[in-house]
């Protein structure tokens, strides 16, 4: 077993004992044990908003440096720090993190592959759940661990990840989403025909829906039929896909359809999943939205639960289902709020009023958790801390 470092063991992990999941793969044949695939997916929280300009300022204050000891080379906060500010010294605009590399972990985000670090986000110096995810089940198995990010921004599950169990709406539906669809054209072309567009087809509006689960399963298995391309050191033992999670629902807001029925969408989801994937009692973890952190999300317009409250609901019924006890856990994100990068973006002037301030706690909107460091490795931790729990008890 491998021994993680005292900072991260502080913020909260217990190793258990190495379990195995069902395998799709072909046998090993003897050679050393299978690579264990996490699959992360979702929307943009999953792509990954942690910003290093926070980091880089904690790292020099007492009080949080310990975060993030695991994150930079050699756990040498005096290093990393006199390396970025030479290299800010040389060109402003390329400063230098010197992050830890951890070969036992790797990664699969998209186009990008390689050893677990810092970068695996979007914007591309940025990192998200998996970073802290990947110390998580890297420090608990002796095995080489895999994560495949599948994560786009702007996509709902409503829609963009609709799976196959999930009815798609009636031919009645797609006739008035097309109508209201052309109408919305039809103004704007009388309003400026130089920049008029075509009519859309029913084929176009339909084509969206399940898109995103689709290219989701694609990824998978492309990454899993080019291992050795991918990752060099990877030696023919085959893989066992031990576990799935989401974190994904700001999108689903905006429609009523979505909100409403996002929890039917959600269980066919992991259903079709673990049929798709042959992984029958594959272990989910399932990250509530907490975009309003620990505030009361503000009602709908009837004065009844909001969208983004459906959503929350939803997404929590998944521990309550029985066909999925055991096998599916929820995470509530909220717990995560920086109340450090709320109190800058909320405070007098707002974030706006000391940039420098505010880029040593955050650098996006709530949407996305204030693109809060701290918030993404604490979300990624508790990710990886329920997915062993959850095999532990396997």
């Amino acid at each position: 077993m491998r021994v993680a470092s005292a900072s991260f063991l502080a913020v909260a992990l217990t190793c258990f004992s190495c379990l195995c999941v069902s395998s799709v793969s072909a046998q090993s044949g003897g050679r050393a044990a299978k690579v264990k695939v996490f699959i992360l997916a979702g929307q943009s929280n999953m792509e990954g908003k942690g910003f290093p300009e926070p980091v880089s300022y904690q790292v020099t204050q007492a009080q949080y440096r310990d975060r993030y000891t695991h994150f930079i080379a050699g756990g040498d906060h005096g290093s990393f720090t006199a390396k970025l500010q030479a290299s800010v010294d040389e060109d402003p605009k390329q400063p230098l993190y010197d992050w830890s590399v951890r070969q036992d972990v790797w990664v699969n985000f998209l186009g990008k592959h390689g050893d677990l670090t810092v970068g695996y986000g979007v914007p591309s110096k940025c990192f998200g759940p998996e970073y802290n995810f990947g110390h998580a089940v890297g420090d608990h198995f002796d095995e080489q661990v895999l994560l495949i990010k599948t994560a786009w921004g702007g996509k709902s599950l409503g829609r963009d990840f609709l799976s196959p169990s999930s009815a798609l709406p009636t031919d009645k539906e797609f006739a008035a989403m097309v109508e209201e669809k052309n109408a919305q054209i039809r103004k704007r072309n009388e309003k400026d025909p130089s920049k008029a567009k075509p009519l859309i087809t029913r084929e176009e509006l339909e084509a969206p829906y399940g898109h995103f689960y689709r290219e989701m399963l694609k990824q998978v298995r492309e990454t899993l039929a080019d291992l050795k391309n991918r990752f060099p050191s990877y030696a023919g033992q085959g893989y066992e896909i031990a576990g799935f999670v989401w974190f994904q629902g700001w999108n689903d807001q905006f429609n009523d359809q979505w909100s409403s029925s996002y929890g039917e969408y959600l269980a066919n989801f992991i259903r079709d999943v673990r049929k798709d994937l042959a992984v029958p009692h594959l272990p989910v973890v399932i990250g509530v939205i907490g975009f309003d952190g620990m505030r009361e999300s503000r009602p709908g317009k009837d004065g009844g639960d909001s969208a983004r409250v459906k959503i929350q609901r939803g997404q929590a019924s998944m521990a309550d289902r029985s066909e999925f006890k055991g096998n599916v856990r929820v995470v509530e994100t909220k717990h995560f709020w920086d109340m450090d990068a709320e109190a800058i973006y909320r405070g007098e002037g707002g974030w706006s009023a000391d940039i420098e301030k505010w880029h040593q706690f955050g650098n996006e909107r709530p949407y996305h958790y204030y693109g809060s460091p701290w918030f993404f490795a604490q979300a990624g931790t508790a990710f990886g801390t329920s997915m062993l729990e959850m095999l532990k008890g396997r």
